[in-house]
């Protein structure tokens, strides 16, 4: 490693710390990807590119006011937006 650093004009840490910061951005690219079978990748494609399946209970969530599920949010007049659920 020595001889390598001193023939790239380096010293033996600044060729170390070079080196270890090009694999250390290696390692994280390749961490960030996943890999997958090429069966595995084109049932991920056709899905898609499939048409887009219903939802009824996203549907009905969606068009219900903000609160947790099935529950009446209850605000009480003169509460400065301060409500409760029952």
């Amino acid at each position: 490693m020595r001889a390598a650093a001193e023939a790239n004009g380096e010293t033996l840490t600044g060729f170390l710390l070079t080196a270890g910061a090009e694999r250390a951005a290696e390692v994280l690219e390749r961490a960030g990807r996943i890999a997958v079978s090429e069966e595995t990748f084109e049932r991920f494609a056709a899905a898609l590119d499939a048409d887009a399946q219903p939802m009824p209970t996203l549907s009905r969530y969606s068009s219900e006011e903000p609160g947790a599920p099935g529950r009446i949010r209850t605000c009480a007049p003169g509460s400065g937006g301060r409500c409760s659920i029952p």
